[in-house]
Parts: C-alpha cells; structure tokens; sequence
C-alpha cells in the first residue's frame, strides 16, 4: 500500500491506539480489521525497547505503524523512523519554529537532517538502502499536534511549512485549553468550531487533517468535518468492551 496515495484518498483511515506494550497485543491489534495501529510513547506506558518489537509485529501483519514520540525531540523522532514508523506524530507543536524543528528532524536533506542510522526502516521497506533514502522523505510522513490555544492562533503559518504531512488535533488538550481548564469535552461546541478551521486549514495546504477521535460518533463528527485519519478505538476500550460483552453474555 502507498501510503501516502492512501491518506489522500478522501476515504477514512481508522487506527487502533496502543498505550499497553506487548508485541503479541500489537500484531492482534493489527490483524484486527483496521489500517493501522499507533505507538503512543508520551502518554501510553511504552518505551523504546518495546516499541521496537511491537512495531515489527505490526508490520509482520502488513499494516503501518503510527507513532506519537514522547516529545519534539530529534533523537526521539530518529529512533522512531529507525523502527520504521510510517507516520510521526509529535505534540505541542505551538510555533513555525517547532513545526521546522519537527520536520528537520524527520526527513532527509534537503527538507531536513535526519540522521541515517539503522536498517529495520529499510528491511521494512522491502527496498535497497539507497532506493529508501530515495523515497523516504516522501514515505515517512509527519504530522504537527495542533492541541492549544497558541497553535490554534498560527495554524495557518504552521501548516505552510514546507515538508509537513499533516495536522493532528489532540481534542482533549484542545478542549482543555480552549475552555480554560473548565472541562475535557472532545465534542464541545468551541472544539468543533475551532476542529472546522484546522480541517480547512489542512485542507488549502494540501495537508491530511487527523485527530484522536475514540467512538463511532466522535468519528462520524469528525469526519463530518473532514478528518480522515483518526485514531478509532485504544486498546483499554477494546479490553474494557470485550469484558463487557463477556459479562453481559454470562461467561
């Protein structure tokens, strides 16, 4: 699959989200039904070492691996495309500064200066090393988390930075931050209106448009605005309903 093709096609793409490691968890969560499964690293209980192996097993079931890195760090980003992370996702993008941090960290000269180091991103790839370095700045995709008050007011100067892949909305930092701590409400009036401008935003500069959404009626709404790439379901909630079902079942 081309990814990239993939993103732009204008159909849903649904990824699971992990915060439990386990390599065994993340290739069942892989041969789940969806496109894709996520690594959340800043607030799942993951480390590196784990999200090495869990990434394999997702690509073992041929499907892409997502990975929210810990922070806007460069080593951080670095070793997540050398575990062959298909898509970055870092947090607190609040300025063009991080936004150009972020894309210098994750691609290749001339758009950046990631490092070349290690070779499960090239195994993975199914390619020779120079036919990744080739097509890696277009393959390894990376989006800023659009999720306060501040990133809100220069998220049109945000998304013109060259080499971004797309904007990720963190809908609970966002409703946090844009009631002033008053409440966590993913679907809030004032989350919706500003979610409206960012997909928009997105959308002029040519931009995927994703967003953590979590429920088949968060996804319907956010798709409504034109969100494709949206985290579905986390692996808590799969647990939690399928000891739920049990329950209800009797067994």
């Amino acid at each position: 699959m081309d990814l990239r093709i993939r993103l732009h096609d204008g159909k849903p793409f649904l990824f699971s989200w992990m915060g439990i490691p386990g390599a065994q968890l993340a290739g069942q969560l892989a041969r789940a039904g969806l496109d894709g499964v996520a690594l959340d690293l800043q607030h799942g209980l993951i480390g590196m070492d784990q999200a090495n192996l869990m990434a394999a097993a997702i690509i073992a079931a041929g499907k892409p691996v997502i990975t929210r890195v810990l922070w806007n760090d460069p080593g951080l980003i670095g070793q997540a495309l050398d575990f062959a992370s298909s898509v970055i996702i870092a947090p607190m993008i609040n300025s063009v500064e991080h936004a150009r941090a972020l894309v210098k960290a994750a691609k290749y000269p001339p758009l950046g200066q990631r490092s070349w180091g290690g070779y499960a991103m090239v195994q993975a790839s199914g390619k020779s090393a120079a036919d990744y370095l080739k097509d890696a700045n277009r393959d390894s995709l990376v989006f800023a988390m659009i999720e306060t008050q501040e990133a809100l007011d220069k998220v049109e100067d945000i998304a013109a930075v060259p080499g971004l892949d797309g904007l990720f909305v963190g809908p609970s930092d966002l409703s946090i931050a844009l009631s002033k701590g008053a409440e966590l409400n993913r679907l809030s009036a004032a989350n919706l209106v500003a979610m409206k401008r960012i997909a928009e935003v997105a959308r002029a500069h040519k931009l995927v448009a994703g967003a953590f959404a979590g429920t088949p009626q968060i996804i319907s709404q956010y798709d409504a605005l034109g969100y494709t790439f949206l985290a579905a379901v986390t692996d808590n909630d799969v647990l939690r309903m399928g000891v739920a079902v049990s329950v209800q079942l009797g067994i």
